[in-house]
C-alpha cells in the first residue's frame, strides 16, 4: 500500500512522516528542503504501509516547477492508495487552497491539521467536524510534535486496509465549492487539477488562483473562530524582535557568536578529559604493538603512531563533531535557521543571487553533496553552476566547522582572520561569477516558521543520527587518516615535501607540510585538518593554513556530484578556481597578519 503526504512548504510533512513511520529524516524547519521524494514504512498487522514525503508545492498541481513536477507525477502516474494532504492548521485559509485542488484528484484524501498545539496557543479554535462536511473527506487534527492525532490515523489507515478507502464524493465537494464560490462573487469552481487532468483549454491565469484564494478563505472564515482571550506568549514578542531586518540580524549574529564561544570553551573543556581517560588506552596499544613486532623502526613507529593518531579525532574532533550538531539541531528546532536564509539572502542580493538559490546554499552548512543536489530547485542553468561553485568553494560542511574549531583550539588560531577570509571570499568570488554570469536576481517569498521552544527527544534524535553518521563514517577516516599522517611524521616521510619549503613559507608563510593538507581537502575536506593536528605550528601559520583548506578544493563526493549536475567542463573550472582562491587567501593572510 502506498500513501503519499503532499501540502505546502514548511506544513511539517517530514516530521509527520519520522512520527510515523520512525523514518530517520533531519526536519530543517524551513521551505525547499527537499527536491526528491523521502520514504518511510509501517507495518498495520501483515500489511505493509510505504508513506512517501513531496516536496512542499503552494499552488497549483497545474503548474510545471520542479518541485510541483515530482508530486504531479507522483500522484499521476504511481499507484496511490492514498493523499494525506498535510495542512499547517495556523495558515488555514492559505493551505485550504491546496487541498481544494486535491480533491479533484480522483484519489481517497485524508487531510491533517497539523500543528494543533500552536492552534490552540494562539486562542485559535477550528472545527474540524464542519470543516470535514465542507469538504466531503475526512480531517484530523494533528500535532507531530506532541503525538496528538496519531492513534486516530493509523485506526483510519486500518479501517482503510480492511474496508478500502473512500473516493471524495464530487457532488459534495463540488457543490459546496461551487456555493463558497457565489459567497465570493466567483464562477470558478477551483478544480484546476481536473482542468489539467481533461487537457480542458482552460488556463488558471492570477484571476481564477485568486478566486481560488477566496474560496479557501471563506472555508476558513466558516471553521475557524478566536478564543476571547488570545495568549499572548514571550516567543511571539521575541518573534517580532529577530524578524526586524536589521535590528533581528544583529540579533541572529549575537547568537552565532555565543554559539562559538561556547564551542570553543567546550571542546577545550573536554580536550584534557579524553586524554586522561585515553592515556591507559594509548598505553595498552604501544605495549600490544611492541609485543607482537620485533624491536625495530617499524615497530616503533607503529606504536607512538597509532597510539596517538587514535587521540586527536576522540580528544579534539569529536567533541567539536558534537557541539556543532546540538548547535544544528537547536537553530532548526527553535525556527532561527529559516531566520538566518533571510540574512543570507540579503547577501545574496549584493550578488545577484535569487532567493531561492539561498536554500541549496543553507543546506550546505550540514551536508554539501546533498546541498548540490538541491540546486535543482534553481531554473537558471548558469545560477545552478553560481551556486554550486559557491557550494564547492567557500561554504563548510558540520564536519569541516568542528576540525576548523579543533584546529583554533589546538594552535591558539585567529578565529576573527579566519572567519573574515571566508566572508570576503564568499562576497569577491560570488561578485566575480555575478559579473562573468550576469545572473539574473529573482524575487522569492520565504516561509519563515515560528520561533519554537525545542523538545528535549527531538534534539536528542537529531544528534543521534548526525552522530551516527558521524561515527560509521567519518571517525573511521578520522582514525586511519590521522594514524596515517602519524606514521608519516615519524617515518620521515614527509621529510621529502622540504624541497618546497622556501616557496610555501615565502608565499603563504607556513610549512610545506602545512602545505600538503590544503592538497589532501581533493579528497575529504575535513580530512585535512588532521595534517595541521599532527604539526607544530604557532597561531599565525595555523591560521593561515586552516583558512587555506576552509577555502580549497571540492571533496571527492562534491566533486561526483558536481560532474553529474554541470559536466566535467564546469568541475573543472571549479576545481581551477578553488585552487586560485585557497592560494590568493594564504598569500594575502601572510602579507597582512603580524609575524
Amino acid at each position: 500500500m502506498k500513501v503519499v503526504l503532499v501540502g505546502q512548504p514548511n506544513v511539517g510533512k517530514s516530521a509527520i512522516l519520522h512520527r510515523l513511520t520512525g523514518a530517520e529524516v533531519i526536519v530543517s524547519n524551513y521551505a525547499g528542503t527537499s527536491v526528491e521524494l523521502t520514504r518511510g514504512n509501517v507495518r498495520l498487522g501483515k500489511k505493509n504501509i510505504e508513506i512517501i514525503d513531496t516536496p512542499g508545492i503552494y499552488s497549483s498541481l497545474a503548474a510545471v516547477s520542479a518541485e510541483e513536477t515530482i508530486t504531479k507525477e507522483l500522484l499521476s502516474k504511481e499507484s496511490v492508495n492514498l493523499v494525506i494532504n498535510v495542512v499547517d492548521a495556523t495558515s488555514l485559509a492559505r493551505n485550504l487552497a491546496l487541498t481544494l485542488e486535491l480533491l479533484g484528484t480522483a484519489k481517497p484524501l485524508l487531510v491533517l491539521l497539523n500543528q494543533m498545539d500552536r492552534v490552540r496557543s494562539k486562542g485559535m479554535v477550528i472545527r474540524h467536524a464542519e470543516l470535514a462536511r465542507w469538504l466531503g473527506v475526512t480531517v484530523i487534527p494533528f500535532s507531530a510534535v506532541t503525538g496528538e492525532g496519531v492513534a486516530e490515523v493509523f485506526d483510519y489507515l486500518d479501517r482503510g486496509l480492511s474496508e478500502g478507502f473512500a473516493l471524495p464524493n464530487p457532488e459534495v465537494h463540488k457543490g459546496n465549492l461551487q456555493v463558497l464560490a457565489e459567497e465570493g462573487g466567483f464562477s470558478c469552481d477551483g478544480l484546476c487539477w481536473a482542468c489539467s487532468h481533461e487537457k480542458a483549454k482552460v488556463s488558471c491565469h492570477e484571476e481564477q488562483i485568486w478566486g481560488l484564494q477566496l474560496q479557501a478563505r471563506a472555508l476558513a472564515n466558516k471553521v475557524l473562530d478566536y478564543e476571547s482571550r488570545r495568549r499572548v506568549q514571550w516567543l511571539s514578542r521575541l518573534e517580532q524582535l529577530v524578524d526586524r531586518p536589521v535590528l533581528g540580524a544583529l540579533v541572529l549574529m549575537l547568537v552565532l557568536w555565543v554559539g562559538f564561544k561556547l564551542l570553543l570553551a567546550f571542546t577545550g573543556w573536554t580536550e584534557g578529559i579524553i586524554e586522561g581517560l585515553f592515556q591507559p588506552v594509548q598505553q595498552f596499544l604501544a605495549f600490544c604493538i611492541t609485543k607482537v613486532l620485533p624491536d625495530g623502526f617499524v615497530s616503533q613507529v607503529l606504536s607512538k603512531g597509532i597510539a596517538e593518531g587514535l587521540l586527536i579525532p576522540f580528544a579534539l574532533v569529536l567533541p567539536a563533531i558534537f557541539m556543532v550538531s546540538i548547535f544544528m539541531a537547536v537553530l532548526e528546532d527553535t525556527g532561527l535557521l529559516a531566520r538566518y536564509a533571510v540574512v543570507l539572502d540579503r547577501l545574496g542580493r549584493i550578488l545577484g543571487i535569487s532567493g531561492q538559490a539561498v536554500i541549496p546554499l543553507a543546506l550546505g552548512f550540514g551536508c554539501r553533496t546533498p546541498a548540490v543536489v538541491a540546486t535543482r530547485i534553481l531554473s537558471n542553468p548558469r545560477e545552478r553552476l553560481v551556486v554550486i561553485t559557491l557550494l564547492s568553494i567557500v561554504i563548510p560542511c558540520a564536519a569541516t566547522l568542528g576540525m576548523i574549531v579543533a584546529v583554533i583550539n589546538a594552535f591558539n588560531a585567529y578565529p576573527e582572520a579566519i572567519a573574515g577570509s571566508m566572508l570576503m571570499a564568499f562576497i569577491g568570488l560570488g561578485l566575480g561569477l555575478k559579473k562573468r554570469f550576469g545572473v539574473k536576481q529573482e524575487e522569492m517569498v520565504y516561509e519563515l516558521p515560528p520561533l519554537r521552544v525545542p523538545f528535549v527527544k527531538t534534539l536528542v534524535a537529531k544528534v543521534r543520527i548526525r552522530f551516527r553518521g558521524f561515527f560509521t563514517e567519518v571517525l573511521p577516516l578520522l582514525v586511519i587518516m590521522s594514524i596515517g599522517v602519524r606514521v608519516l611524521i615519524d617515518s620521515g616521510v614527509l621529510r621529502f615535501v622540504v624541497g618546497i619549503e622556501r616557496v610555501t613559507e615565502f608565499l603563504f608563510g607556513v610549512p610545506a607540510e602545512a602545505f600538503v593538507a590544503v592538497l589532501i581537502t581533493v579528497i575529504q575536506r575535513y580530512l585535512a585538518p588532521l595534517v595541521l593536528l599532527n604539526l607544530d605550528l604557532d597561531p599565525r601559520q595555523a591560521t593561515i593554513a586552516i583558512s587555506m583548506i576552509a577555502l580549497s578544493l571540492p571533496c571527492l563526493p562534491v566533486m561526483v556530484t558536481s560532474w553529474r549536475e554541470v559536466g566535467a567542463w564546469n568541475l573543472g573550472k571549479i576545481i581551477a578556481t578553488g585552487l586560485a582562491i585557497s592560494f590568493t587567501t594564504g598569500t594575502v593572510l601572510n602579507l597582512v597578519l603580524p609575524k
